[in-house]
């Protein structure tokens, strides 16, 4: 599958995964000051929370951090509650 490249701020977005109706990505640029972030994402083009990093290490640590957050607030959010019991049941 070819996808067609994105960028945000004149960085590259090098890896994107989504959770729900959200999209994490990490972008890169080599000429910035630091050159990777990890931002949340909407639809594609609105990005937001950006958190900046030195190295790709920093990136992937916050990138995995909110993944698995989500994942976790997903999951707690549409958990089916226990079935309670009928006061006849036995």
């Amino acid at each position: 599958m070819n996808e067609e490249k994105r960028s945000n701020q004149g960085y590259e977005i090098i890896k994107s995964r989504t959770i729900g109706s959200t999209e994490f990505v990490i972008g890169h640029n080599e000429h910035a000051p630091n050159p990777y972030v990890c931002w949340y994402c909407k639809n594609r083009r609105d990005y937001f929370w950006g958190y900046y990093c030195n190295t790709i290490e920093q990136a992937q640590d916050k990138f995995n951090e909110r993944c698995q957050s989500e994942g976790r607030h997903q999951r707690d959010t549409h958990q089916t509650p226990p079935k309670k019991k009928d006061a006849h049941e036995r």
